[in-house]
């Protein structure tokens, strides 16, 4: 029997529809939300500096913190081990110290310099100490061709020079030359070529020998 045309019409009225849903909406994040989005710490490079060539520099006026253990420790030309306390301990008024990172030389031009200062700066009545990373064997053969004023001590690691911050940016150590008075208070620091370092100590020395020699001969 052929199918009539109401008949394909109800099947076809019997059949149920499937109702699709829309998907549900994903709220966007608000504003407070993305800014607690932390981003991911990226780690360092190698040329960044390290924690020790970060620390905090010691300001000129400020007092050095002189224990037995800063700077690490020191050698004399004779083998005597000593601390930076104890070289500021056994001064009268101070010391006045020059950093050279390299081995000492005869021809040392900042060595040569603090050499020939020493008629100027005596009415200071400060040690001077010159401090280098040579061997205590290696200064003490210094000393035997060179005698003179100047007490010269061993700083093999260079700990001291990086304590009293005659570094480059980067903890390179530099040479240097700084001042500190017998209260602890550094009263100069200058790195940098010869003449600069020289500059630094003499411009911050006479006038504080001025303003306080007086005060000494009393």
């Amino acid at each position: 029997m052929p199918r009539t045309r109401s008949a394909v019409n109800r099947r076809t009225s019997t059949t149920k529809k499937v109702e699709t849903k829309p998907p549900p909406k994903v709220p966007k994040p608000s504003r407070e939300q993305t800014a607690k989005v932390v981003k991911k710490s990226r780690p360092k490079k190698g040329n960044e500096t390290s924690d020790e060539n970060t620390a905090p520099i010691i300001s000129v006026g400020s007092r050095v913190p002189l224990t037995d253990d800063f700077g690490g420790a020191l050698y004399l030309h004779d083998g005597t081990k000593t601390s930076l306390k104890q070289l500021v301990e056994d001064s009268i008024n101070g010391i006045i110290v020059f950093v050279y990172p390299k081995p000492l030389d005869e021809d040392d031009d900042l060595c040569g310099e603090f050499d020939h200062a020493q008629l100027d700066w005596d009415p200071a009545e400060m040690n001077t100490i010159g401090i280098s990373r040579d061997s205590v064997s290696s200064l003490a053969a210094f000393v035997a061709k060179d005698e003179g004023p100047i007490q010269f001590v061993s700083n093999l690691d260079g700990s001291l020079m990086k304590a009293m911050s005659i570094t480059s940016p980067k903890g390179v150590i530099k040479q240097g030359g700084f001042i500190i008075l017998k209260s602890g208070i550094l009263l100069a620091r200058a790195i940098g070529k010869t003449d600069k370092i020289m500059d630094g100590i003499c411009r911050v020395l006479f006038p504080w020998m001025e303003e306080n020699i007086e005060e000494m001969s009393q």
